[in-house]
C-alpha cells in the first residue's frame, strides 16, 4: 500500500516511488499541471509525487500568483489548496471560472480532512471537478491527475478536429447546403452562395425548392423525400437530380444536386445535406457533342457519371457509429464495389496501431494469400492523417487496367477514408478516457462486514464521451450496518459523469455526517435541499438503503428510482414499494420505509438500464427481472451474473448504462 501525504511535512518516499509509464509517452499533449499551495513543503511534495507522470509542472504560492500565470499559458489541470491566506482557494477558483480562457480547465481542490462538508459543497458549487482530502494517497492522486490531463488533451484534439471539419465545409469547391426537415436552408457554404449571386446569410431560412427553376422543383422535392424516408440506398441515382438554379442576376445555372441525410440522434430532428456540383461546363460540352451523338448515348454517359458520384459519396456515409475495426471492414467492401475490383485492401499503420481489412469476391477474407494477383493488377493511394501517411488503400483488377480517372478517384476515396478513420480513432479514445474517468469516481472496493456479502456489476454504454450517469456506493455504518446507494443522473456525457461523482461524495458525506442524519430519508432530504439551493438543471434518481444484519431490518428511502427487489430464502421475490419523486424538482421530505430481512435473504438494487427497453412496458422488464432472480443461484456473484445474462444479453448492453448491486445477509 502506498504511503499517504499530509499537510505538515513532505512524505519522505514520495520522490522514490517506482515510476510507471510517463504520461507524456502515451501520446498526451504536453499541457502542464498548475499546483497552487501557500506552503513550500507541500509544493515540493506534490512535485515529487507527480514527477513520474512526465508532465510539465508549474507552481504558485498564492491565488494571485496563480491568476497571473493563467494569463500567460494554458494548463491541463489545476491542483488548488482550499485554505490559503489572502485570496483563498474558493475565491481563486471562482475567478478562474469567470475567465473565458480558463473556465473549462478542470480544478481539483486539496483540503485537510477536518474541513466541513459545507466547504466541499461550496467548492463543487464554484466549478471544482473533484476533492482530494489530505492526507492523500500518492498513487490515487497520480491516477486522478493522469485521467484529467488525458481527458483535457482529448477534448482539445476533438475541438481542433471539429474546427477542421467546419473549415472543410466552408472551403469546399462545390456547393453544400444543410436543410431542416421542411427543406429550409440552415446553412450554406460560399461556393453555393456564389452560384446564386447572394450571401450565405441571405439564403438562411429559404425553402430550397424556391431557388430552382419551377420545372425542376418537383424533382428535387421527390429526391429529398426519398432520402427523408430512407427507402433506398444512399448510393442510388434516385438521390441525385440535375436541375437549374436561378440566380438573382444572370443566366440559370445547371447543377447536380446530390441529396443525403445527416444521421440524427434521439433528440434532434432530421437534417438533410445537398452537394451542388456545377454542371455548366459539362452541359456545354454535352450540347457540343449532341450533333455527333445520339440522345440515348449521351443520357447513358450522364447516368454512368451520376452513378459513380453516388458510389463515391456512399464510400464513407453513414459510418459514424462504427468501431475502428468495423469501419475498416465496411470501407474495404465498399471500395471493392466502387471500383468493380476483384480484391481490395485497407491497411492502417500510424505507428501506434496496425489493422488490415481485406475483401475478395464481395466477401471479407482473413489471409492475404486469397488476394494473390499479378503485381501490375494493383493500384493504391496513401491515407494521410495529420499530414502523415497512416496507411494505404489498394484495389486490384486483372481482367482490365485502371483508367487515369479511376486512379484519381482512388486518391479522393483515400481522403474521405482518412476523415472517417480519424473520427473513429477520436471516438474510441474519447470513450476510453470517459469510461476511465467515470469508473475512477466509483468505489474502488466494497466494504467487508461480518454477515454481509456484496456483489456489483457496472457497465458504461455510449459512443465517444457519451457515457451516462449511473453510480453506486457502499460503506459501513458502525460495526454491523452497511449503507448502499444506487443512483442515475439524467443525461449523458462528461457533465453527467462529473455530476455523478459529486452526488456520490455528497450522499456519502451526508450519510456519515452524524448519527441523526444516517437515516435514509434524512439523507435524501438534505441532498434534495442542496440540489435546489444550487438551482441546477440536472435531475436524478437515488435509492439509499441501510441494512442491519443484527436487527434483521432494511431501511430505505426512494427518490424516483426503480423499486428494490427482495428475494426471500424460499426463492420468492417481492418489490419494496414506496418513495417520493426525483431529486432537484421541489422541496420534499423523503420518508423512511422498512422491511424485515432475514439471514439468507438477498436485496437487489439496480438502475433503469437493466429493465427498460424501447417500445416495451416497464412491467414486462420488471417481470423479467423477477423470473431471473427467483431462478438464480444463491451466491451473490453468481446471482448477479445470472440476472445480467437472463435479463440483459450482451448485445443489448450498449443501449444504456447498467448497474446491479446484490446484497445478501449470511
Amino acid at each position: 500500500m502506498a504511503g499517504r501525504i499530509g499537510t505538515d511535512e513532505p512524505h519522505p518516499a514520495a520522490a522514490d516511488r517506482p515510476a510507471g509509464e510517463p504520461l507524456a509517452d502515451l501520446g498526451v499533449a504536453q499541457l502542464p499541471i498548475l499546483i497552487v499551495d501557500d506552503r513550500d513543503e507541500n509544493l515540493r511534495t506534490l512535485e515529487a509525487v507527480l514527477a513520474p507522470l512526465g508532465l510539465p509542472l508549474h507552481t504558485a504560492s498564492s491565488g494571485g500568483e496563480a491568476l497571473r500565470i493563467l494569463l500567460e499559458r494554458d494548463f491541463a489541470l489545476i491542483l488548488l489548496d482550499v485554505r490559503m491566506p489572502g485570496l483563498d482557494g474558493i475565491e481563486t477558483a471562482r475567478l478562474i471560472k469567470a475567465r473565458p480562457r480558463t473556465r473549462d480547465v478542470p480544478i481539483v481542490f486539496l483540503t485537510a480532512a477536518r474541513d466541513e462538508v459545507s466547504d466541499i459543497m461550496l467548492g463543487y458549487g464554484v466549478g471544482a471537478v473533484d476533492y482530494v482530502l489530505k492526507p492523500f494517497d500518492p498513487d490515487l492522486l497520480r491516477s486522478k491527475v493522469a485521467v484529467f490531463a488525458e481527458l483535457e488533451a482529448s477534448r482539445r484534439a476533438l475541438k481542433r478536429s471539429e474546427a477542421f471539419l467546419r473549415g472543410a465545409f466552408e472551403a469546399a469547391p462545390i456547393g453544400k447546403t444543410v436543410l431542416d426537415s421542411g427543406h429550409r436552408i440552415i446553412r450554406s457554404n460560399p461556393a453555393f452562395a456564389r452560384m446564386l449571386g447572394r450571401s450565405a446569410d441571405e439564403l438562411q431560412g429559404i425553402r430550397v425548392e424556391e431557388l430552382c427553376h419551377p420545372e425542376d422543383r418537383e424533382g428535387l422535392s421527390a429526391a429529398l423525400e426519398r432520402v427523408s424516408a430512407g427507402n433506398s440506398d444512399p448510393a442510388s441515382p434516385d438521390h441525385e437530380v440535375d436541375l437549374r438554379l436561378q440566380p438573382l442576376v444572370g443566366a440559370e445555372v445547371w447543377v447536380a444536386a446530390v441529396c443525403s441525410s445527416i444521421e440524427q440522434d434521439e433528440f434532434a430532428q432530421l437534417m438533410l445535406l445537398i452537394q451542388w456540383v456545377d454542371l455548366s461546363a459539362r452541359r456545354r460540352a454535352a450540347e457540343a457533342r449532341a450533333e455527333l451523338l445520339v440522345e440515348q448515348s449521351a443520357r447513358s454517359q450522364a447516368e454512368d457519371v451520376a452513378a459513380r458520384l453516388g458510389k463515391l459519396h456512399s464510400l464513407t456515409a453513414p459510418l459514424e457509429k462504427l468501431s475502428l475495426e468495423e469501419l475498416l471492414r465496411a470501407l474495404t467492401l465498399r471500395l471493392e464495389d466502387l471500383f468493380e475490383a476483384e480484391a481490395a485492401e485497407v491497411r492502417l499503420d500510424d505507428g501506434q496501431q496496425t489493422a488490415i481489412a481485406r475483401a475478395a469476391g464481395g466477401q471479407l477474407v482473413d489471409d492475404d494469400r486469397e488476394l494473390e494477383l499479378a503485381p501490375n493488377a494493383w493500384i493504391e493511394a496513401p491515407i494521410q492523417i495529420d499530414e502523415n501517411e497512416a496507411g494505404r488503400l489498394r484495389v486490384a483488377r486483372s481482367r482490365s487496367g485502371f483508367t487515369g480517372g479511376e486512379r484519381s478517384l482512388l486518391y479522393e476515396a483515400a481522403e474521405r477514408a482518412a476523415l472517417s478513420i480519424r473520427r473513429a480513432q477520436l471516438h474510441e479514445e474519447e470513450h476510453r478516457i470517459a469510461v476511465e474517468l467515470q469508473r475512477g469516481l466509483l468505489p474502488q472496493q466494497l466494504p467487508d462486514l461480518p454477515g454481509v456479502r456484496v456483489a456489483v456489476h457496472y457497465e458504461a454504454a455510449g459512443v465517444g464521451a457519451q457515457v451516462g450517469g449511473d453510480w453506486y456506493d457502499a460503506f459501513p455504518l458502525g460495526e454491523t450496518r452497511i449503507g448502499v446507494v444506487v443512483g442515475d443522473v439524467a443525461g449523458r456525457g462528461i457533465p453527467a459523469a462529473s455530476m455523478m461523482g459529486q452526488l456520490r461524495t455528497l450522499t456519502r458525506g451526508f450519510a456519515l455526517a452524524d448519527e441523526q442524519t444516517r437515516l435514509p430519508g434524512d439523507v435524501l432530504t438534505r441532498v434534495n435541499e442542496y440540489q435546489l439551493a444550487l438551482s441546477a438543471d440536472e435531475l436524478f434518481t437515488v435509492l439509499y438503503a441501510v441494512l442491519d444484519p443484527v436487527a434483521g431490518t432494511v431501511w430505505w428511502a426512494n427518490a424516483g428510482h426503480p423499486l428494490p427487489l427482495l428475494r426471500r430464502r424460499s426463492g420468492t421475490t417481492t418489490y419494496l414499494k414506496g418513495g417520493e419523486g426525483l431529486i432537484g424538482i421541489e422541496q420534499v421530505t423523503y420518508r423512511e420505509l422498512t422491511s424485515p430481512i432475514a439471514h439468507g435473504e438477498t436485496l437487489i438494487l439496480y438502475t433503469d438500464g437493466l429493465i427498460e427497453r424501447r417500445g416495451e412496458s416497464l412491467d414486462v422488464g420488471m417481470r423479467r427481472l423477477t423470473n431471473a432472480a427467483e431462478a438464480g443461484p444463491r451466491e451473490p456473484d453468481a446471482l448477479c451474473e445470472h440476472i445480467l445474462n437472463e435479463v440483459l444479453p450482451p448485445e443489448r448492453r450498449l443501449d444504456d448504462d447498467v448497474t446491479v448491486v446484490v446484497i445478501q445477509l449470511v
